[in-house]
């Protein structure tokens, strides 16, 4: 069987480019896209297409619908392509009975499985048509239902698989009529489509039914006009039970729908690229974390964005080596040619239709993280100079008690070892009254404002190791770092205090 021949109508070249090049990777014939409506009706009957994708929004004034009417009697199945879900447009393209619709934007498995199932329908659709013979022993074996309708919904003929499907045995609808089994919203429906029976034409559509266990179902039906003699005499119907399917489809829809709200909300960037490197997909989060937009990306390598193309090489062979990558850190170039610093995650998958190799993962922009990492070092490195360099005495404190002091403070105490000040409390470095009081109640008041007001300025007498008493100006100022309260003392002596 030679390649199946599709012809895309489609005014976006990107667009249209990228549907080319998917239908290419499954083996279908694509010619060269054309974007009018005068074009593509030249093109089909020329070519005689075997699928058309048809966008309904064309360049010229011809738009896909009047396409699609032009060429009806073709007998060609069509996809409607459409960024718009406007009710009156969608009501008028049905009027071509086309053989599905994809709206903008879809994926390309959502693209492959509407024309494979396109493709199937027509085929069984036209076997139905040419061969008539061949209809009772499809009639007797085929699983789906089959079934013959007077004018007034009388049920005339039905299989046994249909029978099945409505609950029942054929000699149950001996005198049985359709609205035996619907609402009245279903059986409106059914009206309306038996008027498109009346101008001798075929439609698709869904139904749901109630058995007569109560029991609902839903049913996907292709109907078909019946003549004798250019009177309409009924209709014929061909149908499967899609209850299971549809269930599925709803899950999938509120799965999609969380996907979708997750995509689009995602804070870190995710991608899914080819082998080779080509962005299939890439979350909106991209324009927040660089210069590029999502519309900007899709297309190129994320091999080409690499800061230092020998860093891809590296990552490419652990990545498949191991078939995955965690934490792994890269750089890679801004569109302005700045560098971001990414956290990346990766992992190789096969695509079990098409037997394809992608890779899927995450990146996460930690430049201005790292960047900030930089400043706290330095800023830390410039804190210790002027710490230890200080001519005032600096102490560390936390509400536990000294964590940390100068040369400076060692020498002011008298002491000879940082960790023989540190083993002590500001009481110990203080006689037992201050101002008439407790040393230790006053220090509690004063360390406790500063946690609470910030800083504050005090005089106080202090003890030297050697029991000598001398009085400083103490400016006390609290800070947090990791959400850890910390005080830091800076000790001025001003005089010394006799015996």
């Amino acid at each position: 069987m030679g390649k199946k021949l599709i012809l895309v109508v489609e005014d976006e070249a990107i667009v249209a480019e990228d549907i080319r090049k998917i239908l290419k990777n499954y083996n279908y014939e694509v010619p060269e896209a054309i974007s009018t409506g005068e074009a593509a009706i030249k093109s089909i009957n020329k070519i005689h297409p075997d699928l058309i994708l048809l966008d309904i929004k064309l360049k010229d004034k011809l738009s896909g619908i009047d396409v699609a009417k032009h060429i009806i009697d073709l007998n060609i199945p069509i996809i409607y392509l459409t960024a718009y879900s406007d009710k009156e447009i969608i009501e008028d393209a049905k009027k071509t009975a086309p053989f599905g619709y994809l709206i903008k934007p879809f994926r390309e498995r959502e693209l492959v499985a509407t024309i494979q199932m396109a493709l199937f329908k027509h085929e069984m659709e036209q076997k139905l048509i040419e061969s008539e013979a061949k209809f009772r022993i499809l009639i007797e074996t085929t699983g789906e239902g089959i079934c013959i309708f007077d004018t007034e919904n009388n049920f005339n003929f039905i299989n046994e698989a249909g029978a099945k499907i409505f609950g029942g045995v054929i000699s149950d609808f001996e005198e049985t009529n359709l609205s035996d089994y619907l609402n009245k919203y279903n059986l409106d429906k059914v009206h309306r489509h038996n008027k498109l029976r009346k101008e001798n034409k075929s439609s698709r559509y869904e139904l749901e039914i109630i058995r007569k266990d109560g029991r609902k179902r839903f049913l996907n039906i292709i109907g078909s006009p019946r003549f004798n003699e250019n009177i309409f005499i009924g209709t014929f119907g061909i149908f499967n039970d899609i209850t299971d399917k549809k269930m599925v489809q709803l899950k999938l829809k509120r799965t999609m729908d969380s996907y979708t709200r997750i995509f689009e909300n995602i804070q870190d960037i995710y991608y899914e690229t080819e082998f080779d490197g080509t962005i299939l997909e890439i979350s909106p989060s991209v324009k927040f974390n660089s210069s590029y937009t999502r519309k900007e990306l899709i297309g190129k390598s994320m091999y080409d964005l690499y800061y230092d193309e020998n860093q891809h090489d590296i990552f490419l062979t652990k990545l498949t080596k191991d078939g995955y990558v965690y934490d792994y850190e890269i750089i890679l170039e801004d569109k302005d040619k700045t560098p971001l610093i990414c956290i990346i995650n990766a992992k190789i998958i096969e695509d079990k239709d098409s037997g394809k190799i992608r890779i899927i993962g995450s990146l996460k922009n930690i430049t201005e993280q790292r960047e900030n990492e930089v400043e706290r070092q330095e800023y830390e490195m410039r804190y210790r100079k002027l710490f230890e360099f200080s001519t005032d005495a600096v102490i560390l404190q936390d509400k536990n008690g000294l964590i940390d002091c100068n040369n400076a403070a060692i020498k002011l105490f008298g002491y000879t070892k940082k960790d023989e000040i540190l083993n002590l409390s500001p009481v110990d470095v203080s006689p037992l009254m201050q101002a008439k009081k407790l040393s230790q109640e006053i220090a509690e008041k004063y360390i406790a404002q500063t946690f609470e007001n910030g800083n504050m300025k005090f005089e106080w007498i202090y003890k030297k190791k050697n029991g000598k008493l001398f009085t400083a100006e103490v400016w006390l100022s609290s800070f947090k770092l990791n959400n850890k309260s910390f005080i830091q003392a800076t000790i001025r002596e001003i005089t010394n205090i006799k015996d």
